[in-house]
């Protein structure tokens, strides 16, 4: 039998170990640990602001309290949780007046702040992450905007494209991805602290000032929503799902790219394997994994809805089995951006190769059904069959997708109806996949509309940062404000002051 802090009235002194263990979150609790301090602290200051502890009191708790550190946990005795254990400590290193600790507040509301507070701190990091992938994806863009190659649809060569508009077909796509992550986090910082377990305490304390301190925008109104609610996880873990699929999408694209059936990218070594076995391999596992990962934020998002589905109002213990879930996705997410970060500016491509398979590839089949129309008044649909049938030729004929075709071409218009005269020189120019990628600079593909696409993309990539700087600058503000605050209490409490700190 162990003992619990909280069990002595109620339920007697004794708990079984299986059953701490089984409750226990303490393996999960390292990562609030640092939040479940800082809101100790805020709480603390509150009740001696609105005159429930006298100074020397508030200050005895925050000393202890300032001098807590995450690792500290692992030399605790087990207890449920770390809350649990922080008021352990702080009866202990504080003695009498550490037993107002938690007067006015539950380990309901205080882990519910906890989680937003953690998990804000990963959508920042995230964000950043995500952006700073966001500007490598546009500066190797920019190198490659020339570098013709196929597109492909259903996986088959359909029209001309440049590597470089695809990376930043990959980079907006990822942009939409943080604009989501940055409205979850909006809603991921709003403060549940005021609510103790469910409908608020009989202790009125200041919660804007609460929240203020631990840099909450705003507060939940709604008690019993406030500890009880948690799709603000289902919220986030959605976006970094987006976000984790857009990655895996590039990765495979780096995947494919760098076999030799494709040699159209070379990943740089330092993002490679080999072989333990075969010597010759260099093995894209930096992508793959990156691919792998992305099941990550999938899973936690099935599992916590799973968790969440059927909750009654207020608090239930179910909702700490879904907290580890939000955790493991954030790093496995934040990892992957991070890596794929330095795999895409090491990245070099094999131009040669690209633009041959563009070449050989009849990738221009619509630029040529559409001249057809234009220059010649063929219907499309007529056009379409006529530039069909003449692939088929060339295809079983082994013959080059160029001048040879141009008698073919001519004979099946004819047997349309239609009368077509090209030059050799004129069906080049509409069969080159390069030429093609230059007729396709109104959807920002070459020239001066891709340099102004990229540009834009980029100051909205850079928008990005500057508000994850903002949101940064706010929460150190914050931690500063509680600080000092706490240290105003602490100082002149040893001078005797007995009035409220405000």
């Amino acid at each position: 039998m162990a003992s619990d802090i909280y069990r002595e009235g109620r339920l007697g002194s004794g708990v079984l170990a299986d059953v701490v263990n089984y409750i226990s979150s303490y393996s999960d609790d390292v990562e609030i640990f640092d939040e479940i301090v800082k809101i100790n602290m805020a709480h603390v200051i509150a009740l001696h602001s609105a005159g429930y502890i006298s100074r020397e009191d508030a200050a005895a708790i925050l000393r202890v309290l300032s001098s807590l550190e995450p690792g500290m946990l692992s030399s605790m005795p087990k207890m449920e949780d770390a809350h649990m254990a922080v008021e352990a400590r702080v009866l202990e290193g504080a003695g009498t007046p550490g037993g107002n600790l938690n007067l006015g507040k539950s380990r309901n509301d205080q882990v519910a702040a906890a989680i937003r507070m953690r998990l804000r701190s990963y959508l920042v990091d995230i964000i950043g992450s995500g952006a700073a992938l966001g500007l490598r994806l546009i500066d190797k863009s920019r190198e490659l905007k020339e570098a013709v190659m196929p597109g492909f649809t259903h996986l088959q060569p359909a029209q001309p494209v440049t590597l470089g508009y695809l990376l930043l077909a990959h980079a907006e796509e990822m942009l939409r991805d943080l604009h989501r992550l940055v409205e979850a986090y909006n809603r991921v910082n709003l403060s549940p602290l005021g609510a103790a377990a469910m409908s608020g305490s009989t202790v009125r304390l200041n919660r804007h000032a609460l929240a203020n301190m631990l840099g909450f925008k705003e507060v939940l109104r709604n008690a019993v929503d406030a500890v009880s609610s948690r799709d603000y996880m289902i919220e986030s873990l959605a976006a970094m799902l987006s976000l984790a699929l857009s990655a895996s999408r590039l990765a495979e694209h780096m995947v494919l790219w760098s076999s030799p059936e494709f040699a159209y990218i070379e990943i740089p070594d330092e993002y490679a394997a080999t072989s333990s076995i075969m010597p010759h391999k260099k093995n894209p596992v930096v992508a793959e994994l990156a691919r792998a990962k992305a099941a990550s934020p999938l899973s936690s998002l099935v599992a916590v809805a799973a968790i969440l589905k059927s909750l009654p109002y207020s608090y239930n213990l179910d909702l700490q089995a879904a907290t580890p879930y939000l955790w493991s996705a954030s790093k496995d997410l934040l990892s992957t951006l991070n890596v794929l970060s330095g795999a895409v500016s090491g990245m070099r491509a094999n131009r040669d190769r690209m633009l041959r398979d563009a070449q050989a590839g009849f990738v221009t089949g619509s630029d040529l059904a559409e001249y057809l129309t234009v220059k010649f008044g063929v219907p499309f649909r007529a056009a379409h069959r006529i530039v069909g049938r003449t692939v088929r030729r060339a295809v079983d004929e082994g013959a080059q997708w160029g001048p040879a075709i141009r008698r073919w071409l001519e004979e099946y218009a004819a047997e349309e109806g239609y009368e077509v005269r090209l030059s050799d020189e004129e069906l080049a120019s509409v069969l080159d996949p390069v030429e093609a990628v230059r007729r396709r600079g109104h959807v920002g593909m070459s020239g001066e509309s891709f340099d102004a696409a990229a540009s834009e993309l980029e100051s909205k990539m850079r928008h990005i940062l500057s508000w994850r700087d903002v949101v940064m600058e706010e929460l150190k503000k914050s931690q500063s404000i509680l600080e000092e605050r706490a240290r105003a209490i602490m100082e002149v409490s040893r001078h005797g002051d007995k009035g409220p700190v405000q």
